[in-house]
């Protein structure tokens, strides 16, 4: 799979786990992982963090023949979980929501996903002004009431995917990394700090469900175009060992 980017969604609407999936998505974990599963005190978030780790390995695992528990994780400068070992081209990224959990799976690029709630409170103009190019703003304002905080959430996920893809969290001015939909389609436009930011990526938005936003960065600086998949992750999809 070269060129395809596997891009899998599990929702929580679509039914729970059973007890024996949970105790084994715990025992692939690695011990500073478990602790830091244990330290949420919100049921839905360490739930989530189970899942992503679990959704991380079992396609890892699809792609390489490795077995889930072999795969090591540490977190990076910014907090993105990245492959310790075993020695492999893949990387992987997860992000979750109210019940949403997405995972990308990617060979010798970068990559990186963002999921949003549609059902947030909406974002004051203060926050879109401060998280927003003078462009992006224009486009939000130009929506009408119904749309505008829909067309934030785009901009929004289309920043979170593409910092998360190259591992800088929040530590860049977020107006600076700018996005075009005037053609349907989204385009990178960096300005500012990033103004000399390659723009060779591939953005893709999609709507996993009716209340969620999702969100896709791909690095094609190597020159290949991806071909990106998405498909749902369903609750037997978790390896029985």
């Amino acid at each position: 799979m070269s060129n395809d980017v596997l891009v899998a969604v599990f929702n929580a609407d679509d039914g729970g786990l059973d007890a024996a999936v949970w105790t084994r998505l715990r025992e692939w974990l690695q011990p500073d992982e478990r602790e830091r599963a244990d330290s949420y005190k919100d049921m839905e978030a360490r739930a989530s963090f189970l899942i992503g780790r679990g959704m991380a390995r079992t396609m890892l695992s699809e792609v390489t023949g490795v077995p889930p528990a072999e795969w090591r994780f540490v977190e990076g400068a910014h907090g993105r979980p990245e492959i310790a070992a075993p020695d492999t081209p893949y990387h992987f990224n997860l992000a979750h929501s109210h019940g949403a959990v997405a995972c990308i799976v990617g060979r010798d690029r970068e990559i990186g996903v963002d999921v949003e709630f549609l059902d947030r409170p909406a974002a004051s103009q203060d926050v879109a002004a401060r998280v927003c190019s003078p462009d992006e703003l224009a486009d939000i304002h130009a929506a009408n009431d119904a749309e505008r905080q829909e067309r934030f959430l785009v901009y929004w996920t289309l920043k979170e995917a593409y910092l998360k893809a190259r591992g800088l969290g929040i530590s860049v001015h977020l107006a600076d990394v700018a996005f075009s939909l005037a053609t349907g389609q989204p385009q990178f436009a960096p300005r500012g700090s990033l103004a000399d930011a390659d723009t060779r990526w591939t953005f893709q938005l999609a709507q996993p469900g009716p209340q969620h936003l999702m969100a896709v960065a791909v690095d094609t600086r190597g020159g290949s175009q991806p071909n990106i998949r998405f498909q749902r992750f369903a609750n037997n999809r978790f390896p029985l060992a």
